[in-house]
């Protein structure tokens, strides 16, 4: 299957009428696995005021959502990115219920939420006690007396000047908090560190390498960019360098997003920061329709910078990538296509000990899958050289069971009963590290679909015409 992240802001056009072509393309279409995310919840719930017109509002929201994902949903499970079944709705009333425990993150605010509880109030009471009276790192302290980071220091950290301690600290940072994501502290700090480094908004705002630009800054200030790089135990590395460059990008200037909470649609940091996430999730894709445009362009430059395999479309761009390539289930045409690519010279050779290899890169799926075909050539001339169907994958990508039960499906339309009648793809069946597959037999070639570490793979065996004669 085809992967197709779409941004919340394409979703939400095509629910309300826009974008028409685009929304009967992926309607019911056995080909594309559309994911949502649980950045498409935060979305939703970043300015959620539960009156009754707006619940209904959102409902309508969540029920286009599993409608157009039939509930596939991107979220980190606490070990990595998985892609599972999760219905909206229920995510979205986790989300709410998070948002209100978790909205005042002093130590008195945390404490509160074990009020109710007086056992675990009693254990974990005497602990925050002491947490509140320790006393904060004395570098933080030295930053507030130094007179090039007072500025931002005390932008981003509130009140904790005035009480350097722990308790101090817990209170700043939901103050924080608070500013960036529900007032408009996220333009303060912005301008605070574009003028401490430097950067000219309007001179960096729609520059062709703005990385480059951001990097000759902070060399001329002798610090290094690694050390502002913000990891977290709880999400993937490639997850957390995905959305940390789209928010460098961002905080210096290149195509920032607007700040504003007077009217209409709240705009704040937490919107810029769903927006990294969403570049994140939908690296696990092949495609990403997105129609803002700021948030357009920061992504194909984040994914330029780090070698993400997603392309990046507007919908009309995708609707002309879709109609060229993609638009026709007549396996004829990828039987034409396969002959086709095979007979020309668009491929990259690399050469090992053990061969030579030809890869040819397409922008075709042949048989709604394929998008890569390997040729092998041994340099033992004793063995034989090898044709296989594989993937062009994305960067952080994985297979699921769907994908693999639509591609045996297929194939089983295509070609017939398999060679040993196993049929569609049986319930837990698909093995991710090593699966058998199917097998079809023809006159003088074999194709074997099988999984070997996790590729899943169509193999072309030509039966050599002496090993024919000789049966």
């Amino acid at each position: 299957m085809i992967k197709i992240y779409f941004d919340w802001n394409v979703l939400s056009q095509m629910k309300n009428g826009k974008h028409s072509e685009l929304k009967e393309i992926i309607q019911d279409n056995e080909k594309l696995l559309i994911p949502f995310s649980t950045s498409h919840i935060n979305d939703l719930s970043s300015s959620f005021n539960n009156t009754p017109e707006q619940k209904e509002y959102i409902n309508s929201d969540l029920d286009f959502i599993s409608n157009v994902t039939n509930e596939y949903c991107l979220f980190n499970n606490g070990k990595g990115i998985v892609l599972d079944f999760y219905p909206p709705k229920e995510l979205f009333e986790q989300n709410i219920t998070d948002k209100d425990t978790f909205s005042d993150l002093s130590i008195d605010g945390l404490m509160n939420n074990f009020e109710d509880d007086e056992l675990s109030k009693s254990l974990v009471k005497p602990i925050f006690d002491l947490l509140k009276s320790l006393p904060i790192e004395e570098s933080f302290k030295q930053a507030f007396d130094n007179p090039e980071s007072s500025q931002i220091m005390e932008k981003m950290f509130p009140g904790l000047k005035e009480n350097p301690t722990m308790d101090g600290f817990f209170k700043s940072f939901s103050k924080m908090k608070f500013n960036l994501n529900e007032l408009e502290g996220y333009k303060d700090l912005r301008q605070t560190v574009q003028s401490g480094t430097g950067i000219n908004r309007d001179k960096i705002f729609d520059t062709e390498n703005p990385f480059d630009l951001i990097q000759k800054s902070y060399d001329k200030l002798g610090v290094s960019l690694d050390q502002l790089k913000q990891e977290s135990k709880y999400s993937p590395q490639w997850f957390d360098d995905i959305t940390n460059e789209y928010l460098k990008l961002d905080m210096h200037g290149y195509q920032e997003d607007k700040v504003n909470i007077k009217k209409g649609r709240k705009e704040t940091f937490k919107n810029t920061t769903d927006d990294g996430f969403h570049a994140s999730f939908a690296s696990t894709c092949n495609f990403y329709v997105i129609n803002d445009n700021k948030s357009y362009k920061k992504t194909k430059k984040v994914y330029e910078k780090l070698n993400i395999n997603t392309r990046v479309f507007k919908p009309d761009e995708f609707i002309d990538f879709y109609k060229r390539y993609l638009d026709y289930n007549n396996p004829i045409i990828d039987l034409r296509i396969i002959q086709d690519i095979l007979n020309s010279d668009n491929f990259y050779e690399s050469k090992t000990e053990d061969g030579i290899y030809k890869t040819y890169y397409f922008p075709f799926f042949l048989f709604g899958f394929f998008n890569k075909i390997i040729c092998f050539f041994p340099t033992d001339e004793s063995e034989e050289s090898s044709t296989f169907l594989s993937q062009d994958k994305p960067t952080n990508w994985f297979i699921i069971p769907k994908e693999v039960e639509i591609l045996v499906k297929r194939l089983l339309l295509y070609f017939g009963t398999d060679l040993n009648n196993e049929g569609e793809l049986k319930p837990d069946e698909y093995n991710n590290d090593k699966w058998d597959g199917r097998k079809w037999k023809f006159e003088n070639l074999t194709l074997r679909l099988q999984s070997i570490n996790g590729f899943v793979q169509l193999y072309w065996d030509y039966e050599e015409e002496e090993e024919k004669a000789s049966r």
